[in-house]
């Protein structure tokens, strides 16, 4: 492990850290790589084995890394400050293949897939070409053993058995296929608009792996603002003004070389998923909060997802007049208020189970979906 920079800015004091891990991604199996991490507490807890509620660790989802997920810098946007104020000791990873942790065979862009390498030509590609390595990079099985090495690092850093866990998007996939597999080391989850989950889908890893596709991806500015984001902001208020070019700029400083790819864009790998389906969420005992905007387009896969788990303390909450980038807009505050409450005593406005909605100023209510 090395610490980065240790920074105390008010009542919190952000520490940055790489942690060493081999890899099991299958271009550089047995390899060391290195995992970023930010512990994110309250000062006057710093130095104590424990946070009072309990030490929480949040996996982002397939483009921005946990800095940006989960800390942006503006105002009261940080989820993690929000969680460290209330008593946590805050953590945010970054998977391989995002923001500060190790990017193997993601600086040449001639390992992107063609649609791609198109967007970089003539500017950063003289031409498109084949790949060196036409797989996939990641896996759910590689991803899976990121989470575990972080979690292992923590939970001997604190001297704690379980960890709480919070995933946005694809961090959904990721946080729920671990605790699926790794149950005695998590306390409880939060599960914030999950990707990927297709109740049908298969429950072995496919027969030949690394699984043919491609090494990274890309997304530009265009792309994430204008197709992903723009077209479900239906609300007044929904968004900040001059949000959009906040979040660009910062996003981009998370990745140097993908800021200098044609227009500027944000890298990740090509991965290869299984297991995120009916049979194994119904095996998913840990107690869950699932939470989802109005304007998501994973709203009904995450209603879905609720449906088939199998823990008895499980909530849904459907959230008004927000999108996917929930952690960016106006109803932030429903985020850190619902998953606070839930880490801390498993419930959700004093309950254990069922399904409820929050409305355009954070009231929550019971609902039926």
């Amino acid at each position: 492990m090395v610490e980065i920079s240790r920074i105390l800015t008010g009542d919190l004091v952000t520490i940055d850290r790489h942690v060493d891990h081999v890899s099991t991604v299958p271009a550089i199996a047995g390899e060391t790589v290195r995992l970023f991490v930010r512990e994110k507490i309250r000062r006057d807890a710093a130095d104590s084995p424990a946070s009072e509620k309990g030490v929480v660790l949040m996996v982002h989802g397939g483009y921005w890394p946990g800095t940006m997920a989960f800390d942006f810098d503006h105002k009261d946007y940080s989820w993690m400050a929000a969680l460290a104020r209330a008593g946590f000791d805050v953590f945010a990873m970054d998977m391989t293949g995002y923001g500060y942790s190790s990017r193997p065979l993601m600086d040449d862009p001639r390992n992107l897939g063609a649609e791609d390498q198109a967007i970089l030509v003539p500017g950063t590609l003289p031409e498109a070409s084949s790949s060196a390595y036409p797989f996939n990079l990641v896996t759910s099985d590689s991803e899976t053993d990121d989470i575990d090495r972080l979690v292992d690092f923590i939970r001997a850093l604190r001297g704690i058995d379980r960890v709480h866990l919070i995933g946005w998007s694809g961090g959904g996939i990721r946080t729920g296929t671990y605790a699926v597999r790794h149950p005695e080391k998590v306390a409880r989850l939060v599960i914030f608009a999950s990707s990927n989950f297709v109740a049908d889908s298969p429950s072995a890893p496919p027969a030949d792996l690394p699984g043919p596709g491609i090494a990274l991806t890309i997304q530009t500015r265009a792309v994430g603002e204008e197709v992903r984001w723009v077209p479900n902001i239906r609300c007044e208020g929904q968004v900040e003004p001059g949000m959009m070019d906040l979040i660009w700029p910062a996003s981009m400083e998370t990745d140097s070389v993908g800021a200098g790819w044609g227009p500027g864009c944000l890298r990740a790998p090509g991965r290869t998923y299984w297991g995120w389906n009916a049979e194994n969420a119904g095996k998913l005992t840990t107690p869950t909060l699932v939470m989802v905007g109005e304007y998501d387009r994973l709203h009904d896969s995450n209603v879905e997802l609720f449906g088939f788990l199998g823990a008895t303390d499980k909530v849904f909450l459907g959230i008004e007049c927000a999108s996917h980038f929930m952690a960016w807009e106006m109803q932030r505050h429903v985020l850190h208020r619902a998953s606070g409450e839930w880490l801390t005593s498993g419930t959700l406005t004093g309950e254990t189970t069922g399904a409820y909605w929050a409305d355009a100023t954070g009231e929550i209510a019971p609902k039926d979906f």
